[in-house]
């Protein structure tokens, strides 16, 4: 008997609000506006002065695979960078399609390496490395300098670069259209004079 009270009590609400706000309610399938087109998979980097945007290999994330391997190790190479979480979802169900996109780079030249963001632990790290089995080297922006230099707020995140540190960056991934996308995109960046 309350379940009958409460659902009457909101279709009363819902009227009312309806009617407050001068609208009709719904009777039947209604056409819509279109929907919007979906966004791309790739955001293109800034432009200052005519001129992209470059990664700064000075910063020094935390070596977590190899403690003697430095960011540095990477300037003036064609590179990807997968920015993720250890414990994201998104992360894990995007690495499997992110280190066959990295093998498939690796034949156009392009070494891969992984950057964990902030809020994880060192631990959580090297889980994802045993659990995903990740063949790239890994670093861990401990100070986030990373995130906050080439972020989105979002995650996860590839960022596509030359050798002249001009990069492209990647904020969504759709295992269908994406690694295509990349590799077309990451071989005219790689050619761009």
């Amino acid at each position: 008997m309350r379940h009958i009270k409460v659902i009457l009590a909101t279709s009363i609400l819902t009227v009312f609000a309806i009617n407050l706000a001068g609208a009709q309610p719904m009777r039947g399938p209604v056409q819509g506006p279109a929907a919007p087109e979906a966004p791309p998979t790739w955001e293109p980097d800034k432009k200052v002065k005519g001129k992209r945007d470059h990664i700064d290999f000075a910063l020094n994330p935390k070596p977590i695979s190899d403690a003697n391997m430095k960011f540095s190790h990477f300037a003036n190479r064609k590179l990807m960078i997968f920015y993720f979480s250890a414990k994201c979802p998104h992360c894990q169900h995007a690495f499997p399609y992110v280190s066959k996109l990295s093998d498939d780079l690796a034949k156009e030249g392009f070494q891969s390496i992984a950057i964990a963001i902030k809020y994880n632990t060192e631990d959580d790290i090297r889980s994802f490395i045993r659990d995903y089995n990740v063949h790239m080297p890994v670093f861990y922006d401990e100070d986030r300098t990373i995130g906050e230099n080439y972020g989105t707020g979002s995650i996860p995140l590839l960022l596509v670069i030359n050798e002249k540190g001009e990069y492209i960056r990647y904020k969504t991934f759709d295992a269908d259209t994406t690694p295509g996308q990349i590799k077309s995109e990451a071989a005219q960046l790689a050619s761009a004079k």
